[in-house]
């Protein structure tokens, strides 16, 4: 399992970032390490609601934490501190699902197939992107019996932001269909923690298929997450997941495309 919230507190703590290396550590001890003993001590499964209730509190109380601590240290958002907070949440929620713990699927973020492409020397090389969150298998081919290459192909390939706003977008946007071209059953979504753009990026976006679904857990910058939007995003992640095995059949009568 990937936790890279945490390896941005050791990242910080091992270069002393700022000064703050004693406060860092302090920190990881007394807020973070509960915090993520508590977390992983949920089982999140349809039947059991209540997890969810409970994990949106231990979300909220750490992120809120959380923000008090960078503000009074002076972390800068680009260091991304809070962001990978909010990144590493997916691998709390969806630690549970069967092909995970199975391993038949793993959580990566880096290195994720993207596509191929042939360079000046006529070799085919394969392009990747990193994303925040991917759920996916890695696999082993051969290309052109020029060399054995180790691939990361996405099911589930979710970029997270603080917020969004219309640069963001499009630049999301684009990644994302990178990654949808290289991989067609695979789905693209939009975690962030509030919107900071207009209704008209949301409503146009809805005609593009680049981006399977965009979830907010905010209402605003101050408001806190919202547990129906966290259980929502866990069903459509954990659906597409259980969709992959099927998405091959083709039954009839009936709906062929989007059956």
């Amino acid at each position: 399992m990937i936790y890279m919230h945490e390896n941005n507190i050791d990242g910080k703590i091992s270069s002393n970032y700022n000064g703050l290396k004693d406060k860092l550590m302090d920190f990881k001890k007394n807020v973070y390490i509960p915090f993520k003993s508590s977390i992983l001590a949920i089982t999140f499964i349809k039947e059991n609601m209540e997890s969810f209730t409970k994990a949106t509190k231990l979300f909220n109380d750490y992120y809120n934490t959380l923000l008090l601590f960078s503000r009074e240290n002076g972390i800068k958002s680009q260091s991304k501190f809070e962001s990978t907070f909010l990144e590493e949440i997916s691998c709390y929620l969806f630690k549970d699902i069967p092909e995970i713990k199975t391993n038949t699927f793993g959580i990566f973020n880096k290195g994720i197939y993207a596509g191929l492409k042939i360079d000046n020397d006529n070799h085919i090389s394969i392009l990747k992107k990193d994303v925040d969150f991917c759920i996916g298998k890695k696999s082993t081919i051969k290309i052109d019996n020029q060399y054995t290459a180790e691939l990361i192909i996405p099911i589930i390939a979710v970029e997270v932001k603080t917020y969004l706003d219309a640069t963001m977008f499009g630049e999301v946007k684009s990644s994302s269909k990178a990654i949808r071209s290289a991989t067609p059953n695979s789905k693209a979504y939009i975690l962030m923690g509030y919107k900071d753009l207009s209704d008209e990026h949301i409503i146009s976006a809805r005609q593009d298929s680049t981006l399977t679904e965009i979830f907010v857990l905010r209402k605003n910058k101050t408001s806190p997450m919202d547990e129906s939007t966290l259980f929502e995003y866990w069903k459509e992640i954990t659906q597409a997941i259980s969709d992959v095995h099927s998405i091959n059949k083709v039954i009839t009568p009936g709906k062929l495309l989007n059956p």
